[in-house]
C-alpha cells in the first residue's frame, strides 16, 4: 500500500509560504522529544495501514505542495541564543 506521508521533515521552510493561503493554519512548537514520539507514532500507524508515516521532506516533493489536510510539516529552525546555536522544532498544519 502506497499512501502519502502523514508527517514531513524539513528544515527549509519560510512563512512567505503560507502568504497565499485561504485556508486555516496551525502553528506549534515542539521540543525534539515531541518530534521523535510524532516520528514512532507515524512508524507505529504506518505498520497499522492508517498513512505513509513520515518522510524526509527536503527529498519528498509534497514539501513544497501545502494543502489543507496534507502532510504535516515539522520544521527544524537553529536559532541563535546566548548559549549557542540550538534547534527549534515547529508544527506547520494547513487545515480547512
Amino acid at each position: 500500500m502506497n499512501m502519502p506521508p502523514r508527517y514531513l521533515v524539513t528544515d527549509t521552510f519560510d512563512l512567505r509560504m503560507l502568504a497565499s493561503l485561504t485556508v486555516g493554519i496551525t502553528l506549534k512548537e515542539l521540543s525534539l522529544s515531541d518530534v521523535c514520539d510524532l516520528i514512532e507514532r507515524a512508524e507505529q500507524e504506518q505498520r497499522m495501514g492508517l498513512h505513509g508515516g513520515w518522510a524526509d521532506g527536503l527529498k519528498h516533493p509534497l514539501a513544497t505542495a501545502l494543502v489543507p489536510n496534507g502532510p504535516i510539516l515539522l520544521v527544524a529552525n537553529q536559532v541563535q541564543t546566548a548559549q549557542g546555536d540550538v534547534m527549534k522544532w515547529v508544527q506547520v498544519e494547513i487545515v480547512d
